[in-house]
């Protein structure tokens, strides 16, 4: 039996022991948040957690699975060492990469930074198999294939892209075209029809040298009547320039030249009644210099040309001479420009010329030697593709040595722009001013002003369309007593490039020639032909 007494006497001190167990434990813990405050009021920055996409630990992650998470679209990896901070949230790359961020080397930093800005994924050695593989998934599957004979898509096709043939240090780039058209002419009240064939060769030559530059441009054109009635008009040109690269900054040019065409029977100066005009042959040589002086740029050059008139053809059969118009030329003219920018240069130019015939007195009794003087004033503008060329305008003056006849005289308007508003479309429009010499007794010549625009849209990368227009004006000396004679004409032409080096080109094309007391002229022509290159 138990003893009351003794119970009593324990019972007190089993309580004061849980009491002081108690208390104990409630000192240590108040201990423990005190020191865990200090702690938290010595770090400044609050830890930041990773959520990680792969993985389901929170060990410090590894230079693979680092790698593999930039790869699967989470942030950049740290830059080792950096404490720049985020503009959003202040936390710096330390802390997000992590409580396992340790410090690398400089390399590691260069090549942490290299990553971020390019957003690499880093060595692909430290990813695993399945990490590749996943890459590779998410590339294109299906390739475009290529063409059989592995040459770009869809490359622009142009002259330029013709490989050509070398010949020693010169590459030729030769053009044959074959053309049959159509011919509708109207002189008056009389009318007349052909269908002709017209071969063209064309090329250019150009050099391949480290110093000094070589360009050759050529063309010949002959027709053949195959039905109708017409007068066949055969053509051919050649140029040859040199440039010399001299010593500071100067340049040295070389031409030659050498054309022939045949006049018109709407020209002034053809022979009424003939069957067959007569045949010009044009020669020429120049020599020229170039010289940059600081902003300034000045170009000098003496042309020299030589033209030979052969016989034209009566209604007879019988030869008609007019060699009284052969004649020998010399011009020489000086520029000067001032470089505003390299998009815009203004410039001066004055020259001289004088002009011999063969037969100082034609058969008409005139002496028809003559002196020419002119200027005009312009700019050069280059703004690249978009648009690009040269405007002038001026006065010209050429007297004439015999008394009875008048000076001719008049404005110059001069240039060339090249206007590209939209990739595939191009638009050229061009204007020249010449002097022309009359044979009539009495006439001293005119002042001719031409016009033309051509518009061209690439409507298929291998089919190009053109669109253009052409006008002309003969202004006459006053003394002459004729109307001022007025061209004008139209032109359409389509162009499909079969392959590389085979063009398919269909074209029609209408003028107009009017004067007043003189006949009208109407032409219309229809073609279709083939042009290969190489």
């Amino acid at each position: 039996m138990r003893n009351r007494d003794t119970t009593a006497l324990t019972e007190p001190a089993a309580h004061r022991t849980g009491v002081r167990a108690c208390a104990a434990a409630a000192a240590w813990l108040l201990a423990s948040m005190s020191m865990a405050q200090a702690q938290s009021a010595s770090d400044p920055e609050p830890t930041t957690e990773v959520y990680r996409l792969r993985g389901t630990t929170t060990a410090s992650p590894s230079s693979q699975s680092a790698a593999a998470a930039t790869l699967y679209g989470a942030l950049p990896a740290a830059r080792s060492g950096s404490s720049a901070t985020s503009g959003s949230g202040g936390t710096n790359s330390a802390a997000l990469a992590g409580p396992g961020f340790q410090a690398g080397t400089d390399a590691d930093l260069a090549e942490a930074d290299t990553q971020i800005q390019t957003g690499a994924i880093g060595i692909e050695s430290d990813l695993s198999e399945a990490d590749r593989d996943y890459a590779a998934s998410l590339a294109r599957q299906n390739d475009r294939i290529g063409t059989v004979d592995e040459l770009p898509l869809d490359a622009d096709r142009d002259d330029t892209a013709v490989p050509g043939f070398m010949l020693g240090s010169l590459l030729l780039r030769p053009t044959l075209t074959e053309r049959i058209i159509h011919e509708s002419n109207s002189f008056g009240a009389a009318k007349s029809s052909r269908v002709y064939s017209e071969t063209t060769l064309s090329g250019t030559l150009q050099s391949d040298w480290s110093r000094h530059q070589l360009t050759v441009d050529g063309s010949a054109t002959y027709q053949k009547n195959l039905s109708g009635t017409g007068t066949e008009q055969p053509s051919a040109n050649l140029d040859a320039r040199l440039n010399l690269d001299l010593l500071n900054d100067m340049t040295g040019i070389l031409g030659a030249g050498y054309s022939y065409s045949r006049e018109s029977r709407t020209d002034p100066n053809a022979i009424s009644g003939a069957t067959t005009q007569s045949g010009i042959h044009e020669l020429r040589a120049s020599i020229g210099l170039q010289k940059d002086l600081g902003l300034l740029r000045g170009t000098t050059s003496l042309d020299v040309t030589r033209r030979v008139y052969g016989d034209a053809t009566s209604s007879t059969g019988g030869s008609i001479l007019v060699d009284d118009r052969d004649t020998l030329g010399g011009e020489l003219t000086a520029r000067i420009g001032y470089v505003m920018s390299p998009a815009l240069i203004p410039f001066l130019e004055a020259s001289i010329g004088r002009e011999r015939y063969d037969v100082r007195f034609d058969s008409t009794g005139a002496e028809r030697s003559s002196t020419t003087m002119g200027g005009r004033g312009g700019a050069e503008f280059d703004l690249g593709e978009k648009l690009s060329g040269e405007l002038a305008a001026g006065y010209v003056l050429r007297s004439i040595d015999d008394a009875n006849l008048s000076d001719l005289a008049g404005l110059t308007l001069d240039g060339e722009i090249n206007w590209s508003p939209r990739r595939g479309t191009d638009l050229m429009a061009g204007m020249n001013t010449t002097l022309e010499s009359a044979t009539a007794a009495g006439e001293s010549g005119s002042v001719v002003y031409e016009f033309d625009t051509t518009l061209t849209q690439r409507i298929h990368s291998a089919v190009v369309a053109r669109l253009g227009a052409e006008a002309g004006l003969r202004d006459y000396d006053s003394r002459s007593g004729r109307g001022n004679q007025r061209s004008y004409g139209v032109s359409t032409g389509l162009t499909w490039s079969i392959n590389r080096y085979l063009d398919l080109d269909a074209d029609a094309s209408y003028t107009r020639t009017r004067e007043p007391g003189v006949t009208d002229e109407k032409t219309a022509r229809v073609g279709l032909g083939l042009r290969l290159r190489r």
